[in-house]
């Protein structure tokens, strides 16, 4: 006997457009949901509910331009409605907007100034306009207002310690976090940031490897992972998580650029430049990866090659007071004269102190060297003896006083790479 199979009845109404594009919404299907929302705007074009919802369905596909503009419309319809209000602030804080994020959230803190969530995400906008004060404050009141989704505030506000440079702060933020969901794993990999940042290693490791046993495919649990190893000189252990890194995520440069430096402590040469090569390829504007792979081209005493990264870099970045020191440093005491350029390495030094309005010891003492290629002897034992003064360690000051000494016998420096 056949059986009767009854089709669903579409909707009707824009009530049950709306529910069925909600079910859709929670599913993930963004287009369909999307279609149902517009149906029930047809229908009800004066009810701010249904672009609420359809923004919400745009800003899960990606669109926040059109989730956006539905949101505009939503609050022109219902100026009162705060969740409204809240998603366009949300919405502006994914695409920069700051300011207009921040009149949201105090738009709708006027009508509920109670609202938890809402001063949480200005507490996120504050951070974002680099007012860390105000987000502190915010961050704080929402988590004592909202014990529903303190485990949320608490990390915000933690990751703002954290960047704030309150490591002490954040770990106990995060330990709160963790109390109540011990399994999240942005948390425990935010923790393991705080104790690495606190010189804890072990706890690092510990909150790494849960959080690598929770979500293995995330490269940067794996990563962070893997650098703690490598601050522990474990480096085969650091290695083997760069390379499930990459397995995982071929084109992240980052990694590269981890287990190259990893390589280089494992004396293996060519895989290093190699891995340097390739994080460069996928980051060419990076003056770090330039001036980084000079520097492994300047220890293999090839100083053409390293003049030609530092020179990459000084491209990236004008204004590289770093840049410029390495380049003054290498025409001016490399023990090959075909590579040597007084005049050059003056110019650079000079611009590297100008740069670091003459406070860098290093510049410094890399000015001094400049001065002594050129025959500039006098100088070169008065910037010297500035760098002696700034020195931060003894055994810097020691070393700065010795050349000079050998300024004022009027000898130039000479240095070979790795015999420092």
């Amino acid at each position: 006997m056949p059986v009767n199979l009854e089709m669903p009845t579409p909707p009707a109404t824009a009530e049950e457009y709306c529910s069925r594009g909600m079910d859709l919404l929670n599913t993930g299907n963004w287009k369909d949901a999307i279609e149902d929302f517009s149906q029930a705007i047809r229908l009800r074009p004066d009810v701010a509910v249904g672009y609420r919802f359809r923004a919400r369905a745009h800003a899960e596909s990606g669109n926040v331009t059109r989730a956006i503009a539905d949101l505009d419309q939503a609050i022109r319809l219902n100026p009162a409605d705060i969740q409204a209000l809240f998603d366009r602030g949300q919405s502006f804080l994914r695409q920069k907007q700051y300011e207009e994020a921040l009149v949201d959230c105090n738009k709708a803190l006027k009508l509920d100034e109670g609202r938890a969530d809402v001063i949480a995400l200005r507490g996120r906008v504050q951070e974002a306009r680099g007012a860390s004060e105000q987000a502190d404050t915010d961050f704080s009141r929402a988590i004592e207002l909202d014990p529903e989704g303190v485990a949320n505030y608490l990390i915000w506000r933690g990751d703002l310690r954290l960047r704030s440079d309150d490591p002490a702060g954040a770990l106990k933020d995060f330990d709160l976090a963790l109390f109540r969901e011990p399994e999240h794993v942005y948390a425990l990999s935010r923790r393991a940031s705080a104790n690495w940042a606190l010189r804890n290693l072990d706890a690092a490791l510990a909150d790494y490897t849960r959080a690598v046993e929770l979500d293995g495919e995330w490269v940067w649990v794996r990563n962070g992972r893997g650098l703690v190893y490598h601050d522990r000189s474990e480096y085969e252990a650091a290695l083997a998580d760069f390379n499930e890194s990459l397995k995982i995520d071929p084109t992240h440069a980052p990694t590269y650029e981890y287990r190259a430096e990893t390589f280089d402590k494992l004396g293996r040469k060519n895989e290093t430049l190699s891995d340097m090569n390739e994080a460069i390829k996928r980051n060419p504007e990076s003056v770090r990866l330039f001036n980084r792979r000079a520097m492994l081209h300047y220890f293999n005493r090839q100083y053409v090659q390293a003049i030609r990264d530092h020179t990459s870099a000084l491209k990236c970045d004008p204004a590289s007071a770093v840049t410029f020191n390495y380049l003054a440093w290498l025409w001016s005491t490399v023990p090959d004269p075909t590579v040597r350029n007084g005049r050059r390495a003056l110019e650079c030094a000079t611009r590297a102190c100008e740069l670091s309005e003459w406070q860098t010891p290093g510049f410094l003492d890399t000015l001094a060297a400049a001065h002594a290629e050129v025959g500039n002897f006098t100088e070169a034992e008065k910037w010297a003896e500035r760098a002696t003064d700034l020195a931060e360690t003894e055994t810097i000051r020691k070393l700065y006083m010795a050349r000079s000494e050998q300024y004022r016998e009027r000898e130039p420096l000479r240095v070979v790479p790795g015999e420092e």
